[in-house]
């Protein structure tokens, strides 16, 4: 890895001009995990969702003097084990021109720096059981894969055909 490279990328905190740049990443990153027909995201979505009235989620950006090279979307969650506010890392991504020269690095160690300004009984994210490089970076960094949980999740129509009883 270039020292210089490195040291030339940016992490930062997203701004509202940011959002077209991190939505062509996110489409990136849909195609890479194969789910590019689930991505129905806008622009006004995530202007919405990152910088409207009450923003639901927040995002870091990897930018070097070409422009934005990665970002990271997170949120709050909490634990009610823990009794306190955590923060859950619904994506992290790199540009592939920009990975393994430690941006995807520096992006985890941001957030938990951000982690720890907020006091956060937990930093968490989940990670697809074949995307090998990247549980190798989450293992080196210290993060602990749970083998034993699941993901459930309820799309819209399934929050719709919820049984009333």
């Amino acid at each position: 890895m270039s020292e210089n490279l490195i040291k030339n990328v940016k992490i930062r905190p997203a701004k509202p001009e940011d959002v077209v740049g991190i939505l062509e990443m996110v489409a990136e990153l849909a195609e890479f995990e194969k789910l590019s027909d689930q991505l129905v995201a806008t622009e006004a979505d995530y202007q919405n969702s990152l910088f409207g009235l009450v923003p639901v989620a927040e995002a870091l950006v990897a930018e070097n003097s070409k422009g934005l090279i990665g970002y990271a979307i997170f949120f709050s969650t909490f634990s009610t084990f823990i009794g306190r506010a955590g923060i859950w890392l619904e994506d992290l991504y790199v540009k592939e021109a920009f990975r393994h020269q430690g941006v995807g690095k520096r992006l985890l160690k941001s957030l938990g720096k951000i982690a720890q300004e907020r006091d956060a009984g937990r930093y968490e994210w989940c990670v697809l059981d074949w995307n090998q490089n990247a549980i190798d970076l989450y293992e080196q960094v210290g993060g602990e894969i749970l083998e034993e949980w699941r993901i459930v999740r309820m799309d819209r129509k399934g929050i719709e055909n919820l049984p009333e009883k």
